[in-house]
């Protein structure tokens, strides 16, 4: 019986993965005329949709361009797992997150330096915050205004907001304007990716601009099957589209950008990583790398939340008459509260003096979907729902997990634990987080508004009461990084310069080589990681 012919092609660079780093690679690599292959598992995320900032809370939720991965019951979380939506199309998790536009606190950057990685101290990644960067407020010495990515504040922001950052200053906390600027710390109104009431991935600003070139070709609905390599040397990738399998050979370069879940699942399905791990699924150990997988962190956070006595919240744009009128002036004017991030204001703070960068982040959001996430009806009581509420996290959790194969199969998800709060830092942080921002609540700006609290409950107090709440409530930031670290340990997967230890022809550009998280949302740090990764890239 003959042999099937796997179909080849020919690049210099293959790109794994289509979602915020990707897309930024395979603009920024097929400026100069080389030949470039993105490969993304999903679609072309161009459903309208998406575009809307409001609606990402309910666009997690979809099955439908999402990985919808989830992680094993976790034992510090009353066994509780816990949902990874992970975008699946063109924009990646970008096309439903936040849109908070955080790049993290210069004293992260700084560590990773300590740890070894020369040129990615604050100072040296700095340029390349800047070079995405189209910044509302005009070029200084932490903005431009000359990149494709816009960075703005919002239009106008809810009633609850504003006295919300009256009680932070009241409590004694400054108020901050720029939280990427010369300070990180403080609380203030977030910047977001949004222009003219849409949302502004990178698949948005750099990708689909770049898909004019000739030089450029973008294959959606692409599984990568594996790696190929030859000599300790990546040079090509194995996919499956539309049931037939190809393989897209790199001339110079191959990096995955497929994110913390995914990139280092396809190096273990490549044959790199942990050989007790790879050997168990049946297939052949090409590299001894047994970090891969490991270092996996996210943040977890917990609600503060109140009723509200005044009908002013979020609420009273979901009911039915109220929504449908959002929605319409969204779409036919790009304004009104769906064309904005719900996610309005927070800051950044200590729990204890002498901290070298701020120990917690916060997030105010003038709506509690906790009490059960409804639309109101035009007849219901005009207080029903009205509430506020503030997520709080640990910035630099200490608790560790890993992520293993399910199977050999590139279409099984992997395996992964988190250990989530494992780390008895992580937990007295947050408690003491909920601590400071019930004082906050406290405040006098609030007298006005203040409802009896929802969350976590008036008679919650103690300790042990705290730690209760914490363990089994807690829902995760939807920032997973570290699974392919940056440094030069035993459990490092990448050197300084991105490149697999080990292996030639092969980067990784993704949230997954961040040796430890950023101070924030992540999204910010990994677009900074591609700029970075393709200068690099380029000049090699």
């Amino acid at each position: 019986m003959a042999q099937k012919t796997v179909e080849e092609l020919n690049y210099d660079f293959v790109v794994v993965g289509g979602g915020s780093a990707g897309s930024v690679l395979a603009s920024r690599l097929s400026e100069r005329g080389d030949q470039v292959l993105l490969l993304e598992a999903g679609g072309s995320g161009r459903e309208f949709i998406y575009d809307l900032p409001f609606l990402a809370a309910k666009l997690f939720a979809f099955k439908r361009n999402n990985w919808a991965f989830n992680c094993l019951p976790q034992e510090n979380m009353q066994g509780r797992t816990q949902y990874f939506p992970r975008g699946k199309m063109l924009g990646g998790s970008f096309i439903f997150n936040g849109a908070q536009y955080i790049r993290g606190n210069p004293h992260d950057f700084d560590t990773w330096r300590q740890l070894g990685n020369t040129g990615w101290s604050f100072e040296d990644v700095l340029p390349y915050f800047r070079k995405s960067e189209k910044y509302f407020g005009g070029d200084n010495a932490f903005h431009s205004t000359r990149g494709v990515l816009p960075v703005s504040k919002p239009p106008v922001v809810n009633e609850l907001t504003m006295v919300y950052l009256q009680a932070c200053e009241q409590a004694g906390y400054s108020l901050n304007t720029d939280f990427n600027g010369a300070t990180q710390d403080g609380f203030g109104i977030y910047d977001f990716n949004i222009e003219n009431g849409r949302r502004a991935t990178t698949a948005r600003t750099f990708l689909r601009p770049a898909m004019q070139r000739s030089n450029l070709t973008v294959e959606v609905n692409a599984i990568v099957r594996r790696l190929v390599l030859k000599d300790k040397k990546a040079v090509g990738v194995e996919f499956e589209q539309h049931g037939k399998v190809k393989i897209a050979r790199a001339r110079r370069e191959i990096v995955l950008s497929a994110g913390s879940i995914n990139t280092p699942k396809i190096l273990m399905l490549s044959g790199i990583g942990d050989p007790a791990e790879i050997e168990r699924h049946g297939i052949q150990v090409e590299h001894c790398l047994p970090g891969v997988g490991g270092n996996l962190q996210d943040h977890v956070n917990v609600s503060v939340a109140h009723s509200s006595t005044k009908p002013v919240s979020m609420a009273k744009s979901l009911r039915v008459h109220k929504l449908t009128l959002e929605m319409m002036k969204s779409i036919v004017l790009k304004r009104g509260q769906v064309s904005r991030s719900p996610l309005e204001a927070g800051g950044f703070f200590s729990t204890q003096p002498g901290a070298a960068a701020p120990e917690c982040q916060a997030v105010f959001i003038p709506y509690y979907p906790g009490q059960g996430l409804k639309i109101w009806m035009p007849w219901a009581n005009e207080l029903e729902g009205h509430s506020y509420v503030v997520h709080v996290w640990p910035n630099r959790p200490e608790s560790r997990g890993k992520l293993w194969l399910k199977s050999a199969n590139p279409k099984d998800a992997p395996i992964f634990d988190p250990h989530f709060l494992s780390s008895e830092y992580d937990m007295a942080v947050t408690r003491e987080a909920i601590r400071i921002t019930r004082r906050i609540f406290a405040q006098s700006a609030f007298d006005a508004y203040r409802g009896p609290e929802l969350a976590p409950g008036a008679d919650i107090r103690s300790d042990a009461e705290l730690d209760h709440y914490i363990r089994s409530t807690s829902g995760i930031g939807h920032h997973t990084c570290g699974t392919a670290k940056m440094g030069q340990d035993d459990l490092a997967v990448v050197d300084e310069k991105l490149r697999v230890h080990g292996i030639g022809g092969l980067r990784i550009a993704d949230a997954s080589i961040m040796p430890t998280m950023v101070s924030g949302n992540t999204n910010a740090g990994t677009i900074m990681i591609a700029e970075k990764a393709a200068d690099m890239m380029l000049a090699a």
